[in-house]
């Protein structure tokens, strides 16, 4: 069972490590310039395809239909570029947190006694952070196939096409001829613009449950400790131990609400309105293909998981603070003064938290509040839609 987990524990971190690799965000040690120089081509391929997007929205701002699918599309782009803001801002921190829980936790590994405990749970983890990564992957090559299948049953049903599509809603300040060289370089370049988000909003997304799994490893290692004390144990020592690493917890919860606080409360608010969009954009269909069908599934899929991952990393930590809290009460404390008092001292604490920009505690709560705001959002779009 235990080789299993390990192995699970190694996939899940190997998929961490190179998805946030390939676009420059991975808390390497030492980098050279060319690396740190990575995440600003995203950035910039973001930012232009989003003012574009923005063009379209401006030009079709009257059809409500039209404005709201722009709108779902570069609220995505955008969160592209404020992920890759923020861990670039907060480099140092991030390095910082890297070093205070992967090596631990390698170490903790080696440990016979706690290697079982510690991998408790991986597989969840695991399986959270590949759905995220193959629904991510399936609604973007859902929209990079949408036009290409138009254009080959077009082709096949012998249909002259007057317009090629390209594979999001832009308006350039140029004209793009059809099926020329120049339709064919904003073809690519949206195509790359597609990748770049895959890779960021991968990376930035399985990179925050996989600390915090690191973190729970070391909540676990301590209850067990506390919980282990025996009279010929020096309990003076172990206290110390378990104090200094509740500390070091604490500065990693800090860490995290730093550099994830901001993305994580942007992710909540558009992402509902990006649901509530896309659920309007449906109730607007007569008829929906295969390829826009899957594409709308996986759309809705990626919000949801994006927000779910976020919410449920945020639980998972509070619970086993908590079973942290009752390890201590747990202890064998009873007939020792000086242990007593420690411990007393200990359970004042209150259980660690995460908190998106010290506006809301990062939960399973902020994820049904954000499935009432988007259902809210849509009953809002069709009122509007029916007075016009």
């Amino acid at each position: 069972m235990t080789k299993s987990r390990i192995s699970d524990y190694t996939s899940l971190y190997q998929l961490t490590k190179k998805l946030g690799t390939v676009i420059g965000v991975w808390p390497y040690e030492k980098s050279n310039i060319f690396y740190r120089l990575v995440p600003y081509i995203p950035m910039t391929l973001h930012l232009i395809i989003s003012l574009a997007i923005f063009g379209y929205v401006g030009e079709h701002f009257p059809n409500i239909a039209l404005v709201s699918r722009g709108l779902s599309i570069s609220t995505s782009f955008v969160t592209t570029i404020l992920k890759i803001v923020c861990l670039k801002i907060n480099h140092k921190d991030l390095t910082e947190l890297h070093e205070h829980l992967h090596p631990y936790f390698n170490k903790l590994l080696k440990d016979s006694k706690l290697s079982e405990l510690i991998l408790k749970d991986v597989e969840m983890f695991k399986l959270v952070s590949w759905s995220l990564t193959i629904c991510v992957a399936t609604c973007l090559g859902s929209y990079i196939l949408t036009p290409l299948s138009f254009i080959i049953s077009c082709y096949i049903h012998h249909i002259e096409i007057t317009k090629y599509p390209l594979i999001y809603p832009c308006s350039y300040p140029w004209t793009i001829t059809s099926n020329g060289i120049v339709y064919q370089i904003h073809f690519v370049f949206e195509t790359c613009c597609g990748l770049a988000m895959f890779f960021v909003s991968t990376s930035v997304d399985i990179l925050f449950p996989f600390y915090i799994f690191q973190m729970i490893a070391q909540f676990r290692e301590i209850s067990y400790n506390i919980t282990h004390i025996d009279d010929d144990d020096d309990d003076n020592s172990i206290l110390d131990k378990c104090v200094t690493q509740y500390e070091r917890l604490m500065r990693c919860r800090d860490i995290l609400e730093k550099i994830w606080g901001p993305i994580i409360l942007w992710s909540v608010t558009t992402n509902a309105i990006v649901l509530c969009t896309v659920l309007f954009q449906i109730s607007k269909m007569r008829s929906i293909t295969i390829v826009k069908g899957l594409l709308l599934v996986a759309y809705v899929g990626l919000k949801l998981g994006q927000t779910f991952i976020y919410a449920w990393s945020g639980s998972c930590l509070i619970d086993e603070s908590e079973v942290y809290r009752d390890a201590i009460y747990a202890a064998n404390w009873f007939g020792n003064k000086r242990l007593m008092t420690s411990i007393v001292m200990m359970l004042t604490q209150r259980p660690l938290t995460l908190t998106a920009c010290n506006f809301s505690i990062v939960s399973v709560k902020i994820f049904i509040t954000f499935l009432n705001t988007a259902v809210s959002y849509f009953f809002l779009l069709q009122t509007l839609d029916d007075k016009e």
